[in-house]
């Protein structure tokens, strides 16, 4: 696709976005307003984000989260600066499908129209906003930002670039942890492992020694998450939410660790029977893309997504850390059909959040509905990965392949090996 079609692209879509998120913009929000704007002016003021205010996530995240307070020191102030910077992200993400993502036209915007959909969707922009009466999620939530900082490694990642792949997504992880178990997947075939350790442990270690310049502490973060019980949303809890809904007695939701939570008996054995299955099935995804051909885009997808689907909180800004992704490993494709659809009944839980108390049938069923698709989304995208055809299989060691669509990156990083001149001829079709 050529670099003024592309650039033509970027704008129409990046336009397409300012007009629907703009007008949301300063919307209330709970979470800007009673956690991160208090939180923000109270770390501007000198205190430590973990030891005084128990902020949850790793330490680059607090730049992007009090930034805007600098700005504007005002409650409102900080939620207007606050969604225009994670606008800011999401505009990013466009640029670099846009410009980045290798590929013919078909391709490109393909996934751009999947992230675009998807996104407007989720946020509540699509169907009655009425309905909901806060901000739209990808701009009162920061995943839009690791997020861009994963789709930009990979590529990276595509091009061969060894220090600049494991840099970015040392700094995604930096910002929100999930990032660190992608390395596996990227690290496959990779051959310059000391550039990828260098550059990985550079932005690390500079978050480290802040903490330890200014006296703090980041236990509390790691101690926050593991305290965490079976959040509504997750799938594990979706069984006991439907025998609630079905007569069944003993089960109800509390509030802790910033939701809703289910309480009944058996949840704590369901949160570690989720955590388990996702693990072992995380484990196996990350063996079998190893011997494999899948592209890195695809193995990264499959990845997030048992992550996502397994995790014993799965908020629903979670799903942003899969839309930009699977948009660019699938395009137009039933893999991402079936996730508009996922994110869709993600949308009707949350206009129907009410009857999260009470564990209505009009916020169970559509959030049972949500979970169902997430785990046919997580077959179509793991299955082939796990049970490659023949023809997909990575060759034996010291045998060619004659296959043209092999990972572009085996032929990067060495002087002595050959450099694709496009790497499109080395990607996979959008289906």
């Amino acid at each position: 696709m050529p670099t003024r079609w592309r650039a033509t692209a970027a704008v129409l879509v990046c336009a397409i976005h300012i007009a629907a998120f703009v007008p949301t913009i300063g919307d209330w929000s709970s979470i800007l307003i009673n956690d991160f704007a208090p939180q923000a002016r109270a770390i501007k003021a000198g205190d430590l984000p973990y030891r005084d205010q128990d902020i949850e996530y790793p330490p680059l995240s607090v730049p992007v989260l009090i930034a805007p307070i600098y700005v504007d020191d005002s409650t409102q102030g900080f939620v207007d600066g606050f969604m225009w910077e994670m606008l800011a992200f999401d505009l990013a993400i466009i640029v670099l499908i846009a410009l980045a993502l290798p590929g013919d036209t078909r391709r490109v915007l393909s996934a751009l129209g999947i992230y675009t959909v998807g996104l407007l969707i989720l946020s509540d922009v699509v169907l009655d906003p009425s309905l909901i009466d806060t901000g739209p999620l990808a701009l009162d939530r920061f995943d839009l930002v690791p997020t861009l900082f994963v789709l930009a490694a990979v590529l990276a990642r595509d091009r061969g670039r060894s220090a600049t792949w494991s840099g970015l997504l040392s700094v995604g992880v930096a910002i929100k942890a999930f990032p660190l178990f992608l390395y596996p997947a990227l690290l496959r075939r990779e051959i310059s492992l000391r550039r990828v350790a260098v550059a990985g442990a550079i932005p690390l270690l500079l978050c480290a020694a802040a903490v330890i310049v200014t006296g703090d502490e980041f236990g509390s973060a790691i101690s926050y998450h593991t305290q965490r019980a079976l959040q509504v949303e997750s799938l594990a809890a979706s069984p006991f939410e439907i025998a609630h809904v079905l007569g069944a007695s003993g089960i109800t939701t509390g509030v802790g660790h910033g939701g809703f939570e289910i309480s009944a008996s058996g949840a704590t054995a369901a949160r570690w029977i989720s955590v388990v299955i996702g693990a072992a099935l995380y484990l196996a995804i990350v063996g079998a893309g190893w011997r494999s051909k899948t592209s890195n885009l695809q193995l990264v997808t499959a990845l997030l997504t048992v992550m996502v689907v397994f995790a014993p909180v799965l908020s629903p800004q979670f799903l942003l850390w899969i839309l930009p992704v699977s948009a660019c490993a699938y395009g137009l494709s039933r893999e991402n059909l079936v996730l508009l659809v996922a994110i869709l009944f993600t949308q009707i839980e949350l206009q129907n959040y009410d009857g999260v108390d009470a564990l209505s049938g009009a916020f169970v069923w559509p959030l049972a509905a949500r979970n169902v698709y997430l785990l046919v989304y997580l077959a179509l995208v793991a299955t082939p990965i796990l049970r490659p055809r023949t023809a997909d299989r990575a060759p034996s060691a010291g045998t060619a392949s004659p296959d043209s669509s092999a990972d572009p990156s085996e032929f990067s990083d060495s002087p002595h090996r050959f450099r694709a001149t496009s790497p499109a001829e080395f990607q996979p079709c959008d289906l």
